[in-house]
């Protein structure tokens, strides 16, 4: 047995997914539930630097950022 894992966009290509399916007579399951990955070590540590720093202020807004290159260009 096979396993193939289908990306629809639209309730409709899904709709008529089955229908092919059915008329086929292929069993199949739909699940709608979304697989999560388990994040690496260096992503959750770099996901907690990026927290850390949000609440002790430490970045620039995009303004700041926008307002920084308006300076370089001139």
């Amino acid at each position: 047995m096979s396993t193939i894992t289908l990306h629809n966009e639209t309730e409709n290509q899904l709709s008529l997914i089955e229908n092919l399916l059915e008329e086929l007579k292929i069993r199949f399951d739909i699940s709608k539930e979304i697989e999560m990955e388990e994040l690496t070590d260096w992503q959750k540590e770099s996901i907690e630097r990026g927290i850390d720093d949000f609440e002790n202020a430490r970045f620039t807004t995009s303004e700041e950022v926008r307002k920084g290159a308006r300076l370089c260009l001139k």
